[in-house]
C-alpha cells in the first residue's frame, strides 16, 4: 500500500465526502432499516458536511494515496452531561475508508489526527456511536482503544 497522508476536507470536496457518506449509508442500513439514503445530498446533510469542512461546526480530515482520497473522518465537540465530570468531548460522527483500502491502518491514522484535533480544543474523551450489531465497526473502536460505556436502546411503537 502507498503511501497515506491526511489532511483537512477542501470546500471543493464536498460531493466526494457526501458520496463516503452514502457509501457508509449503504454499508450500515442492513443495521440502520430507517436510515434516509439520500441524506447526505439533501440540504441539512449538505450544511452538515459545510460546516464540518469550514470549521464551523467541527472537522472533516480525509486520506489519501497518490492524490485520491481513500477515506474520511468528521467529528466536533459536543455538548457534555451536567450529570458527569467531564467539561469538553468530542464525538467521532462519522468515517469510512474504501473498501479496497480497508485493513492498512488507514482508519487507524484518521482517528490519530482527530485525537490530536481532540486534544487541542481542550477534550478530555471522544465519543463513538454505531449500531449494536456492527461488529466490524465495534471491532475497530475497540482496536484502537475505545471502551464501552453505555447502550442506547429504542422501542418501536406501533
Amino acid at each position: 500500500m502507498e503511501s497515506v497522508s491526511i489532511r483537512k476536507v477542501k470546500e471543493n470536496e464536498l460531493h466526494i465526502i457526501q458520496s463516503l457518506n452514502h457509501q457508509l449509508f449503504i454499508h450500515d442500513e442492513v443495521y440502520d432499516p430507517l436510515l434516509n439514503m439520500n441524506w447526505p445530498f439533501e440540504h441539512v446533510g449538505e450544511e452538515y458536511f459545510r460546516n464540518k469542512i469550514s470549521g464551523k461546526s467541527g472537522v472533516c480530515f480525509v486520506a489519501e494515496i497518490d492524490s485520491k482520497i481513500v477515506g474520511y473522518l468528521v467529528g466536533g465537540l459536543m455538548e457534555p452531561h451536567s450529570y458527569r465530570t467531564i467539561t469538553k468531548q468530542t464525538e467521532l460522527e462519522n468515517i469510512l475508508v474504501t473498501e479496497e483500502c480497508r485493513g492498512h491502518g488507514i482508519g487507524e491514522k484518521l482517528f490519530e489526527v482527530f485525537i490530536g484535533w481532540s486534544k487541542q480544543h481542550g477534550a478530555e474523551r471522544i465519543k463513538v456511536s454505531t449500531s449494536a450489531e456492527n461488529d466490524g465497526a465495534i471491532k475497530f473502536y475497540k482496536k484502537v482503544g475505545f471502551i464501552p460505556y453505555s447502550a442506547e436502546l429504542e422501542y418501536e411503537l406501533k
